[in-house]
């Protein structure tokens, strides 16, 4: 079946609230007003109560107890805004599906989205923008998620062929008929996220191979690989060794500049904690 198909004959698909969509799109206008932006947070009382906790959270270290939305927006600045935004849109719009460890996967998506932020911040991409990084990685995998709140049973027979060493693309390609990161752009374009990100998720696997070679794409590749060595306990000069590195000398990223960053990578996600809650 065509996945936009079946994502239309899909009950119970996912949403983002309107006003989520509509902040990330005000987001993007670089002439932006604080107060637009806080106006429309408090029309959502979950994202308000969440802008709060973190522009009072040790992290932002305040002497100054932030009690409205208009002081904790400009506290947090558009690019900490933008982030929580989606991220916290995204999470909510999922409940977890049977069997399925929906912390470990977000906890693990936000490691991605970490270090795809990282790349573009000690790597030489300066054109790109590192919180559409971030959001590209948080929504890498987000279709294996959708794929297992809907077809949990044939999911459970891709994760287990893979578990024995299969690829996953492959694999499902072969039982269901369509990718995870195909069903991954096809819901970020139905939330009508930018096109930058549809095409990130849609060819993570190749990006140089895309008919427009996607960087975001890049990065999330990257990070994937970063994000095995992370938890493998491996050193990065792995990753320049692995089936990563030709994606990561296209987009300019040198092994020297980031060893000397590396130790930062051990604390990316942690700060995101509350919004699994």
């Amino acid at each position: 079946m065509h996945v936009q198909k079946m994502l239309e004959q899909a009950h119970q698909l996912p949403s983002i609230p309107k006003v989520v969509q509509e902040l990330l799109r005000d987001f993007d206008d670089p002439n932006v007003d604080a107060g637009k932006i806080a106006a429309k947070l408090q029309l959502d009382q979950a994202l308000t109560a969440k802008v709060l906790r973190l522009a009072n959270s040790s992290f932002y270290g305040g002497t100054r107890k932030v009690s409205s939305v208009n002081d904790a927006v400009v506290l947090l600045g558009v690019d900490s805004l933008r982030t929580m935004v989606a991220a916290g849109g995204v999470v909510a719009a999922f409940k977890a599906p049977e069997g399925f460890d929906l912390r470990a996967f977000w906890r693990k998506s936000f490691m991605v989205a970490g270090l795809c932020r990282w790349l573009v911040k000690r790597g030489k991409l300066r054109n790109l923008n590192a919180e559409t990084a971030f959001t590209a990685g948080l929504l890498h995998d987000v279709g294996n998620l959708l794929m297992h709140a809907l077809d949990g049973e044939r999911m459970r027979e891709v994760d287990a062929a893979v578990a024995a060493g299969a690829p996953r693309g492959d694999t499902e390609q072969m039982i269901l008929g369509y990718t995870s990161v195909e069903i991954g752009g096809a819901l970020a374009s139905h939330w009508h996220f930018p096109d930058a990100l549809c095409e990130a998720v849609v060819n993570q696997a190749a990006p140089m191979a895309a008919r427009v070679p996607s960087e975001y794409a890049g990065l999330v590749h990257v990070a994937r690989a970063c994000h095995l060595l992370v938890i493998g306990k491996q050193p990065l000069d792995r990753l320049f060794s692995s089936a990563a590195a030709p994606v990561a000398s296209w987009l300019e990223l040198e092994q020297e500049t980031l060893e000397d960053y590396w130790d930062e990578v051990a604390a990316l996600g942690n700060d995101m904690d509350a919004l699994l809650d």
